[in-house]
């Protein structure tokens, strides 16, 4: 019985050795308080009930109607308000009043025979000449881009008298009185245009005449000497080439002047006839010539063509 207690006693010791000790027992510090809850996020609303969806619908675009066809460069020449034209297309078919230079015609001038009877002596390379003025002012039209027309007329005239008062008595005597005229005409071909010029070659003549007559007054106590008839002729051929210049530039497109160099062939007669005798002199020439400078207008007289 002794033994039986004493083993029970010894298992009560061991189980109370291997027992927990509390950690109050132990000395730690108390643990934290327990931190406090978070709210709860609210509930999401309910989502709006959807309709449907939209239709889709198709456009359709209708085809675009074809464009018309630029109109040809020959039928453009009738639009004058066209600002792809050059200066020199807006005038085909068009008329402009030109002014084709002085023309020079040459007349034989009158012999002086002192209040003589007779008729004056004529001898070879005896007579002179002068010139009368006639300016040739005409039109050009052009038919088409490169083909034109030019047509000319000059005229000149002069004449008028000489009066003397000696002693209360006055004397009065004519002047030789002239006239001319001269023809043009040319066909301007142009071979090259720009914006503002096109470059022309120019085959023309001129052609003109001239005449006058000389009555001398009779002398004291005597008779007049025969009159004297005075004429002269010019014939000129050839070809110009240069610039016709538009003063589109500088919005007067109407206003064209020409500048020129060309070759030509020139005849010029002139001839006196008196009582019966006569006597001429004629001189044949051929070679450049040089027309007028188109920037004269601002030194000389205007030189060209207005069109309308």
């Amino acid at each position: 019985m002794k033994k039986i207690a004493r083993f029970a006693a010894g298992l009560a010791i061991a189980g109370m050795g291997a027992a927990p000790r509390s950690a109050w027992g132990q000395g730690a510090p108390p643990p934290p308080a327990p931190l406090p809850a978070l709210p709860s996020p609210p509930a999401p609303a309910p989502a709006a009930p959807r309709g449907p969806a939209p239709a889709v619908t198709a456009s359709v675009t209708p085809a675009s109607a074809p464009a018309a066809p630029a109109p040809a460069h020959e039928d453009a020449h009738e639009r004058d308000d066209d600002a792809s034209l050059s200066d020199h297309d807006r005038f085909v078919r068009h008329l402009g009043i030109t002014y084709f230079d002085i023309t020079s015609l040459p007349i034989a001038n009158p012999l002086n025979v002192n209040g003589g009877t007779g008729a004056p002596t004529l001898t070879p390379g005896g007579i002179t000449s002068s010139k009368v003025a006639a300016p040739v002012v005409g039109v050009r039209y052009w038919f088409q881009r490169t083909l034109g027309l030019d047509v000319g007329l000059g005229l000149g005239f002069a004449g008028g008298s000489q009066e003397a008062v000696t002693g209360g008595t006055a004397t009065t005597v004519g002047k030789v009185g002239t006239s001319g005229f001269a023809l043009h005409g040319g066909l301007p071909i142009v071979f090259y245009e720009g914006r503002h010029y096109a470059f022309l070659v120019i085959p023309e003549f001129t052609v003109g005449a001239t005449g006058g007559k000389l009555t001398p007054a009779a002398p004291p106590g005597g008779l007049a000497a025969p009159e004297q008839d005075l004429s002269g002729f010019l014939l000129d051929i050839g070809a110009k080439v240069g610039a016709e210049i538009y003063f589109g530039f500088i919005g007067l497109p109407e206003l064209a002047l020409q500048a020129t160099v060309g070759l030509s062939g020139r005849r010029s007669v002139f001839k006196l006839a008196s009582g019966g005798n006569s006597a001429s002199d004629g001189t044949s020439t051929f070679g450049t010539d040089v027309g007028s400078d188109p920037w004269a207008i601002f030194t000389n007289n205007v030189s060209g063509t207005y069109y309308f």
